[in-house]
């Protein structure tokens, strides 16, 4: 391997890793309410993008890598949100779209230190007498 072709591999890497976390980004900030117009015109921009340029030099290479990898990216998620419903029973298929059951939003605080009022404060440890805690404890 050349230290070209590294350095190049690198640069492809560097780029397409930009166009993904840009591209979602983008659908968290850009101020329009319908997530799935945002991501169609990420997906068209991206392919736009990627189809007028070329990769003659480094900068157009680059840019090219960003607008394939937004555009791929936000296709992924609209094929995520259109058939997360009829693949939630295929595992293979829910885990190529990113387990679309998962709930991706936020977290759920609502078990958050649950345990407070159990003697041990920790479920796992559930086989635990409280008297054997105590005892490391103290």
């Amino acid at each position: 391997m050349k230290k070209e072709q590294l350095i190049s591999s690198l640069v492809s890497v560097a780029s397409l890793t930009v166009g993904a976390v840009g591209s979602r980004l983008a659908v968290e900030h850009v101020p329009i309410k319908n997530t799935s117009l945002k991501r169609w015109g990420l997906v068209v921009g991206g392919i736009a993008g990627a189809a007028t340029l070329n990769r003659k030099t480094t900068g157009k290479k680059i840019a090219q890598d960003i607008a394939i990898s937004t555009a791929v990216t936000q296709a992924g998620y609209l094929l995520k949100d259109w058939l997360g419903d009829k693949l939630k029973d295929s595992k293979v298929m829910a885990q190529a779209l990113g387990n679309p059951y998962d709930d991706y939003v936020g977290l759920d605080s609502t078990n958050f230190l649950s345990s407070y009022t159990h003697p041990n404060y920790d479920f796992i440890a559930d086989d635990i007498s409280y008297e054997e805690v105590g005892e490391f404890a103290g």
